[in-house]
């Protein structure tokens, strides 16, 4: 099976697509051969190129049972502060002091560990220093967690596109080591501290509204500290966030 070459896709090596799936480059062979995964052979040795597209694809044909739709195994949304979110959702939160900033970062992270998720912790280093030290206090699983890859952490990434490549690479990482549903707890103010623009801020939380939110069994959470962001850029992250507006807005404030 080959796919019509396109000029703007970036191209990947039979080396760098297996490490992306997780899986041998001898079973990358087999499924090409079988026509079951879609690659390009250029060159007079015919080697396999593989689009990142179709590598996605790939997987979410794979796992289809587990994009976004709940199974038997999970429920279909998380619940908290008596808010029920649908996995698939990309929400805002605001908060204005130290303590606010955990109100919905404590309880989102040790639900879901609690309950076996896989969970992502995308902060500047003292965020995330603040926020597990509070969510060791509240459960005790959390260095295990850490080390068997459960709880994902970061700094960021000060590159939009990197950074939800470095998601969906956890996610898929996460699926192979048998997890099946996702949370992510984003404290925005790790952009400033990267030296992101406002611009370059809004175009990740577009693309990654876009290319990972909707698309996985995940609740992403970005929660901006408003002392931080002025109140156009408040506007323009609710913007990014559509899905917030599905439920009472008020819920998602913290003084």
């Amino acid at each position: 099976m080959t796919s019509r070459i396109d000029t703007n896709s970036e191209l990947l090596n039979i080396k760098e697509a297996a490490s992306i799936l997780k899986v041998s480059e001898a079973s990358l062979r087999r499924w090409t051969n079988s026509g079951r995964l879609a690659c390009m052979r250029l060159g007079a040795k015919k080697e396999r190129r593989f689009r990142r597209e179709d590598l996605m694809s790939f997987l979410e044909n794979r796992e289809s049972d587990e994009v976004v739709a709940p199974t038997a195994n999970r429920p279909s949304e998380v619940v908290l502060e008596g808010v029920a979110i649908e996995y698939g959702s990309h929400i805002c939160t605001l908060y204005e002091s130290d303590l606010g900033r955990l109100k919905w970062s404590i309880p989102f992270l040790v639900d879901g560990l609690r309950n076996g998720d896989g969970c992502f912790l995308i902060a500047s280093e003292p965020v995330r220093e603040e926020i597990l030290g509070h969510v060791g206090e509240a459960w005790s699983g959390l260095s295990d967690a850490i080390e068997s890859g459960q709880l994902i952490q970061s700094n960021g990434i000060p590159d939009g596109e990197a950074m939800c490549r470095f998601v969906e690479q956890g996610i898929f990482a996460a699926r192979q080591a048998g997890l099946r549903s996702f949370r992510l707890l984003g404290d925005m103010t790790w952009c400033l501290d990267l030296g992101m623009t406002h611009d370059e801020l809004f175009d990740y939380e577009r693309r990654f509204d876009h290319e990972i939110g909707h698309r996985y069994p995940l609740v992403a959470v970005c929660q901006y500290d408003t002392r931080d962001f002025s109140g156009t850029a408040v506007l323009n992250a609710l913007k990014c966030h559509e899905d917030t507006f599905r439920y009472p807005l008020s819920r998602f404030l913290a003084s």
